[in-house]
């Protein structure tokens, strides 16, 4: 069980790791964390396969009205990894994607980050009390291949049919650098809601 800063210890240690082998699957309500966007960004830059399905934050169940911080963190992702990195959006009806999933994993093992943390300086440096349970399990484990199970039902859109879960990135990409300095500004400055 890990709070608060120990969640970001763990987290980072476990983004930095991985090589061209391995993956990274992140299923999350925000990313707005300067560290955790760099790790990802060099997680792609050593060939670790790295998805993310985010909550649009377009003001579905009193989300951010403006899409800040994930369609502008997402864009930047993409953008700056060459594309390497790939991002859905969890399509929302009025609610939010509140998932706080994070897995790390190789051909052996799974690493699995699942709890309350948001991947935000708010909850990762001390400033929101969240929890999260960090378990490194085998790969064939029952827990791990539900988990991987879980992500890939999402990114895939294995539903009866008509109902999909995630759509496209395009769909909601924000490359806008006026919401881009303003969520740099919200996230550096502790004033956001993020």
């Amino acid at each position: 069980l890990l709070t608060e800063g120990a969640v970001q210890e763990a987290l980072m240690q476990h983004l930095e790791a991985g090589s061209a082998s391995d993956g990274i699957d992140v299923a999350m309500y925000r990313i707005a964390d300067r560290a955790v966007v760099e790790a990802l960004l060099g997680a792609a830059r050593r060939g670790v396969a790295v998805r993310l399905i985010l909550d649009p934050n377009d003001g579905a169940g009193g989300g951010g009205a403006s899409g800040i911080p994930n369609q502008v963190v997402a864009s930047e992702l993409v953008s700056r990894s060459g594309g390497a990195i790939r991002v859905r959006w969890y399509r929302t009806h009025g609610e939010r994607f509140h998932s706080a999933l994070v897995m790390s994993y190789g051909r052996e093992r799974v690493w699995l980050l699942a709890g309350s943390a948001n991947l935000t300086s708010r909850s990762l440096a001390d400033l929101n009390l969240v929890a999260d349970a960090s378990v490194d399990t085998a790969r064939g484990s029952e827990l791990a291949q539900q988990a991987l199970g879980y992500f890939d039902t999402l990114w895939s859109n294995r539903a009866a049919p008509g109902m999909e879960y995630t759509e496209d990135f395009d769909a909601r990409a924000d490359p806008s650098q006026a919401d881009y300095w303003l969520y740099r500004l919200l996230e550096a400055s502790g004033f956001s809601a993020f």
